[in-house]
């Protein structure tokens, strides 16, 4: 009895190599209806900053070894601005360059929830190896197939859903953090213009004592007055020279701390320069709390809970089982011959579905909903209490500016004419010089706590405090 003749078994495998990948293909096309979601728009806070050309043309420099990101620029020499510090801690930012990589590591999550799950080659070999007819490998039975796991109740376009949520989230609080960065900068600038106010300050009454120490000694030599009076001149003159040395360690302190806002170890540049005098009433309360919907601490929240709620369905999906599909070719050793094999495979749920983690995915949608109110709650209660220490700080400016400055500089003028003129004592000079001091050094500290506070207050709203509607009052009061 003759064998029939050897049937084209490579061709039957082309052929079901390519229906799965055919299968896959349209699998994958089908599953493509979830449309794209929107990214978070950066706040209007910032956004009109003008970069440096040393700024637009610095390029990421990636290290071999460790495949990490750099980022070369300038650092400012010379005169440096509020924009031009703002600028740089956007770019050099090392705390702002680690959120980069959160939306980064999202993307990659979101394009690996896009794949469907991959085909599952599957050799099987029988009836070999045994005795009689079935010694060796000639009467055995070989199957090639391929194993399809077909997702149902829309897993993938929940799961993909899911992913680009949670890479919302990611660029939500990247942009969190880009405010933070402005805040924070600009922080470390006032404190710098300040500091640099109260140098000059300290210069100023040095030259004072320095003169006042002079006008001492002469009338002393002539004897007008008695020695113990140049003693005291003395005394405060060296107060003057330990306050302008703290001075200049606040001021070269204060250079430092900004520098670092953009990673610098150490300040390049020589003075910041502003105007710590630019004050406006504050916008209503009312419109404040209006704009704290732009906070993007709150803002997040809606897309906060819009993943868990999808965490959800993603969960509850994987309720429904999975049929598993099978195809393939079978090799007959006996005869030679080749066939055709289909067969479907389903999970029975028999000892339990996915009611634990679908229980956990909802209690984590009701503590998103109830974080949502309390970050709502936290930001309400931020924006009014930021409202009255700006208020305040507006306030004490105006009261410095208008009463208590003007007031300070004429009383020390007086005592300086009259003790030239013998009609007061030295005490009365530096009395009323400690008074003005008090007051200009007052009057610094409340203009910087407008100035943060205003940068606080932008923080909480995402954009600007400078009204269009509220002139700018520069006047100081000073001589």
């Amino acid at each position: 009895m003759s064998l029939p003749e050897k049937q084209p078994y490579g061709r039957h495998i082309f052929r079901l190599v390519r229906a799965s990948a055919l299968v896959s293909a349209f699998l994958l096309a089908a599953c493509e209806t979830e449309p794209p979601v929107v990214r978070p728009q950066p706040r209007p806070l910032g956004r009109d900053l003008v970069m440096p050309p040393s700024l637009e043309k610095a390029e990421p420099s990636t290290s071999d070894d460790k495949n990490v990101v750099f980022q070369s620029f300038e650092a400012p020499t010379g005169e440096l601005t509020l924009q031009r510090a703002l600028a740089q801690a956007l770019v050099g930012s090392p705390d702002l360059a680690a959120f980069s990589y959160d939306i980064r590591a999202a993307e990659a999550r979101t394009m690996q929830a896009e794949f469907i799950p991959n085909p599952v080659l599957g050799v099987d070999a029988q009836d070999f190896g045994g005795s009689g007819t079935r010694r060796g490998f000639d009467g055995a039975q070989t199957t090639l197939s391929l194993n399809q796991l077909i997702e149902l109740g829309s897993k993938r376009e929940k799961r993909v859903r899911s992913a680009r949520l949670d890479e919302s989230l990611a660029a939500w609080d990247y942009e969190a953090k880009r405010l933070d960065t402005l805040l924070e900068t600009t922080r470390a600038f006032i404190g710098l213009l300040a500091a640099q106010r109260k140098l000059e300050l300290s210069e100023g009454i040095l030259a004072l004592d320095r003169q006042v120490h002079t006008t001492v000694d002469e009338r002393v030599r002539a004897g007008r007055v008695s020695p113990l009076e140049e003693r005291r001149a003395q005394v405060a003159l060296a107060n003057a020279t330990v306050s302008v040395d703290r001075a200049r360690r606040e001021v070269t302190a204060a250079r430092d701390r900004l520098a670092m806002q953009w990673g610098g170890k150490v300040a390049s540049f020589d003075r910041a320069i502003g105007n710590l005098a630019e004050v406006s009433p504050p916008r209503p309360l009312t419109e404040l709390l209006s704009l704290a919907a732009q906070n993007p601490d709150l803002a997040r929240w809606a897309t906060e809970v819009d993943s868990r709620e999808a965490k959800v369905s993603v969960e509850r999906s994987k309720d429904i089982p999975d049929p598993t599909l099978s195809a393939g070719v079978r090799r007959y050793g006996e005869d030679r011959s080749n066939a055709f094999i289909a067969g479907i495979s389903i999970p029975i749920p028999v000892f339990g579905l996915n009611r634990g983690n679908v229980l956990d995915a909802q209690e984590r949608l009701a503590k998103g909903r109830a974080e949502q109110r309390a970050a709502e709650a936290r930001v309400t209660a931020a924006v009014r209490q930021g409202f009255e220490k700006l208020s305040s700080a507006f306030e004490e400016v105006n009261a410095l500016n208008r009463d208590i400055l003007p007031a300070a500089t004429t009383a020390f003028e007086g005592a300086g004419e009259g003790y030239r003129r013998g009609k007061f004592a030295l005490i009365d000079v530096l009395d009323s010089q400690r008074s003005l001091t008090e007051a200009r050094g007052r009057l610094v500290d409340a203009m910087a706590e407008y100035q943060i506070a205003r940068a606080e207050m932008e923080r909480l709203t995402g954009q600007s405090m400078t009204s269009p509607h509220q002139p700018v009052q520069a006047r100081t009061g000073e001589k």
